[in-house]
């Protein structure tokens, strides 16, 4: 009695990547079957005596199924079409063949499953700015955070050959997610910890809308802190040198000023290069900076101060009464060139690049930096300060000042100098 026709899955040789293609092996009758159908493996997450992926949730090369229930379907069609086709004899391999590319043609273009929600079509829908968050849009630079995270997941699904998707985002997937952003991607600290920051936002709206019930990502371990970054700030004093600093270079003076005008408004660089005529205003006597800001939709009323209203003398030619406008990538280049000229050379200003000079570290967004830490140490509220920068809590607010050891030393002798006279005369 002829023994009963089998099914297997077998790899062809792997390439230099370590990858093999998975192909159906069906004998049968003296004739062969073999089947290609477009899938591929790392040898070592191949289970070779069960002939399927060890590994569960490893996907297809779209990331739509779990690979090994492709393998069980091929097989159950193969071994389905074959028995069916006896009566009329003995089939012929193309006859099989054709079976299966039917399945997988079906269930390529099953509209049921392409419109059942997503994690990857839920995340479109923020990069489209759909999904709002009280009704406001979200600001362009998180739309664009939005769609760089999405690329990673998808590069990770790829790279990995792991689903993702909301019933698949746990600690194991953290894990294996962080090392493929660390050691692939070559992201830094920070990087990393927005994008899981992001995968968290997600899967909430997820929950929200109530496409999954999955809230494994809300486990404390699945969490990446932020490392501190090398912001630097520039006093009172630095600014003050770099204002009267004399530049013949006309670019380098116009990058200057800008800084300076940044350094005594407190507003983001995309907000205080972009400044109108009508965000210049009059109110009793005095002038002051209103405008919505790009990044938050905030509105912000700030005061000139003597030194933005001489740089508004400067430039009352301009439409705006400001230099013009460059990127932000040359002014960054052109502020250090600068504070070169400045002799801002002072070494060990931040800890983690002890020797490069104070020069070096500063860009365009130390001029809002500048701001909100100078005006902290002189101990104006910080929930008003807070109003100009847009931070929600004072956590992330002394978060972003840069105050060094150094600074909190000087304001403590401050406050020890002023008060133990009187403690003194109080014990006499």
């Amino acid at each position: 009695m002829p023994r009963k026709p089998v099914v297997h899955f077998r790899l062809k040789s792997e390439d230099r990547k370590g990858f093999s293609i998975i192909y159906l092996q069906f004998l049968y009758q003296g004739r062969r079957l073999f089947y290609s159908f477009g899938q591929t493996i790392k040898t070592s997450d191949w289970n070779e005596k069960k002939e399927r992926v060890k590994n569960k949730q490893t996907t297809t090369e779209d990331g739509k199924f779990a690979l090994n229930d492709l393998l069980d379907n091929l097989e159950m069609i193969c071994l389905k079409t074959y028995f069916e086709s006896l009566k009329d004899g003995i089939p012929e391999p193309n006859v099989l063949r054709d079976a299966m590319e039917s399945f997988i043609d079906k269930n390529h273009n099953d509209k049921e499953v392409t419109n059942r929600p997503t994690l990857f079509s839920l995340a479109q829908r923020f990069i489209d700015g759909e999904i709002k968050f009280r009704g406001k849009d979200k600001s362009q630079s998180s739309l664009d955070n939005y769609s760089a995270v999405t690329k990673h997941l998808k590069a990770y699904q790829t790279f990995s050959k792991l689903k993702v998707d909301f019933d698949t985002i746990d600690l194991d997937f953290f894990y294996s997610y962080v090392n493929f952003l660390k050691n692939k991607q070559k992201l830094a600290v920070n990087s990393i910890a927005k994008d899981i920051s992001i995968i968290k936002v997600f899967m909430g709206e997820a929950v929200d809308l109530e496409y999954t019930d999955n809230i494994k990502f809300r486990h404390k371990k699945f969490a990446f802190n932020e490392e501190e970054t090398d912001h630097v700030y520039l006093t009172e004093q630095e600014l003050a040198k770099l204002y009267a600093l004399k530049i013949t270079n006309k670019k380098l003076e116009e990058v200057r000023d800008l800084f300076i005008f940044g350094a005594w408004v407190g507003l983001r660089f995309s907000d205080f290069s972009n400044i109108k005529t009508e965000n210049i205003i009059q109110i009793d006597g005095d002038y002051f900076i209103k405008m919505i800001t790009q990044k938050t939709k905030e509105l912000v009323i700030i005061p000139c101060n003597p030194v933005v209203m001489e740089i508004f003398d400067k430039y009352a030619d301009r439409p705006n009464k400001l230099p013009k406008t460059i990127s932000n990538q040359k002014f960054n280049d052109y502020i250090k060139d600068v504070c070169k000229l400045a002799e801002f050379n002072e070494k060990g200003r931040v800890s983690s690049r002890p020797k490069d000079i104070l020069a070096e570290l500063v860009s365009s967004h130390t001029a809002r930096r500048s701001f909100a830490t100078n005006y902290y140490l002189q101990g104006f509220p910080t929930i008003d300060l807070m109003k100009i920068t847009g931070h929600k809590t004072e956590r992330s607010f002394l978060k972003y000042i840069r105050v060094s050891k150094l600074d909190t030393a000087k304001r403590l002798s401050e406050h020890i100098k002023a008060n133990w006279s009187r403690k003194l005369l109080s014990v006499a």
